[in-house]
């Protein structure tokens, strides 16, 4: 208690001065799509284009769309259009970031930190991919054809993710609570409808959708219940799920470092695992349709979440115990505490170094840095789910913020590779039993 009354006024401070960083948009009209991206130390022009959509601190569109029939209505109209026609030349991988704490899509963040990394990513991968056009694809029963490389395209969603310039706790809740605001409706119908734009008329295009940090909270708020609702069955169904063959709205839904309490993650994963949901692409083994992943050196998840929602627990009612009792169960109150990277009951998987050589016919192996590193499932573990837990060493992500470095890039192209989250001759479907 005495912690807690050290830290409510620092806190109230906080609230005064928020505003600090202005509640507003950044890119309007036409600078919301970058059709020739400028990257810094490029030797090229850049491959890949690049959409930005913005909400405000209340979690509104910042410009509200009144006919996406309109190419140039508002951010989102702007965006959708620019993968449509990328898709008149052939298929297109769209890749969605959502930024977390202390981010935004301002200028000053183009030049330095998460829109900057985002920009070298995305000129990483679409440089990668004409690598592809020699592999061979079945587009329909006995005819192949080489593929085309495809036009990439990122997508960065912005909010108000930073309200004081260089703090470093202060804004914790404020920015918490923000993020939850955030992942409503606006931005759902934002997710639903890239992916949609992605998905309509080409089954060969991706989307990969991530969130980092708080951006992890947004995205996660946004999605888990339209999730729920492909789950369970409709009215009058008596399948498993909501279609016993459906493709999945998006391709990879990949949460780095993730910011937010593990109630959505727990829950997720116990209705994955009472309908016998699971996940394929075509003949490859079946891999994760969702991943969260999260260092052992993120000390900002693994300390300082933890002790701000544990200031929030003190007028939180939390139930005893949970029945029926599982092995290694958490009280509820630790589910609310902790985020699901650093909750090992919800882990699937964990990943470390190995000698070489570097191939595993049965775990997933790649090389980072000149060392080899596998991903190993948990023993015994409860999480069999297509929700995919792991924990990665700081060999791999540093810290909270190191998410864009060489390794981690590397090993999630690499999983993806070996679960064909990209290549797969079949769209990502959702299927009734494992």
């Amino acid at each position: 208690m005495q912690s807690l009354r050290r830290i409510l006024p620092l806190f109230a401070l906080a609230l005064l001065i928020d505003g600090c960083v202005a509640n507003r948009i950044y890119r309007r009209g036409g600078d919301a799509v970058q059709t020739a991206p400028v990257v810094d130390g490029a030797t090229s022009p850049s491959n890949f284009k690049l959409g930005i959509i913005e909400f405000d601190d209340m979690g509104e569109s910042w410009e509200k769309c009144t006919s996406l029939a309109d190419p140039n209505n508002c951010q989102l109209s702007r965006v959708l259009n620019l993968i449509r026609e990328e898709k008149k030349s052939g298929d297109v991988v769209v890749v969605v970031f959502t930024h977390g704490w202390k981010n935004n899509a301002s200028r000053d963040n183009e030049e330095k930190k998460n829109l900057y990394n985002f920009k070298l990513l995305m000129d990483r991968l679409s440089r990668e991919e004409p690598a592809m056009d020699l592999r061979m694809e079945q587009r329909s029963p006995g005819q192949a054809a080489p593929i085309r490389p495809r036009s990439y395209i990122g997508v960065y969603l912005g909010w108000r993710g930073q309200s004081i310039p260089g703090d470093l706790f202060l804004t914790f809740w404020n920015r918490r609570d923000a993020a939850q605001r955030v992942g409503s409706s606006d931005y759902a119908e934002a997710i639903y409808r890239l992916m949609a734009t992605t998905k309509e008329n080409s089954r060969n295009s991706r989307i990969v959708i991530v969130g980092h940090s708080f951006g992890a909270r947004v995205l996660e708020t946004a999605i888990t219940n339209t999730f729920v609702s492909l789950l369970v069955p409709p009215p009058g169904s008596a399948n498993q799920i909501g279609a016993a063959q459906q493709i999945s709205p998006a391709d990879l839904i990949l949460y780095v470092n993730s910011a937010t309490d593990s109630f959505r993650t727990k829950e997720l994963i116990e209705l994955m695992k009472r309908t016998n949901f699971d996940v394929t692409r075509g003949a490859v083994p079946h891999g994760p349709l969702f991943l969260s992943v999260t260092s052992t050196g993120d000390d900002a998840t693994k300390i300082a979440f933890p002790l701000g929602q544990e200031i929030s627990a003190a007028s939180k009612a939390f139930r005893g115990e949970y029945a029926p009792a599982i092995p290694g169960l958490p009280p509820q109150k630790t589910f609310y505490t902790h985020t699901p990277g650093h909750l090992p009951f919800l882990f699937s998987h964990t990943v470390g170094q190995v000698s070489e050589p570097c191939v595993s016919a049965e775990n997933f192996r790649f090389v980072a840095g000149g060392k080899c590193f596998e991903m190993t499932p948990v023993q015994n573990r409860w999480n069999d789910s297509p929700f995919w837990v792991v924990t990665v060493p700081p060999a791999i992500i540093r810290d909270h913020n190191d998410i864009f470095n060489p390794a981690f890039v590397t090993m999630i192209t690499k999983l993806m590779e070996r679960y064909a989250v990209l290549e797969s001759a079949e769209p990502t479907t959702m299927v009734e039993p494992r």
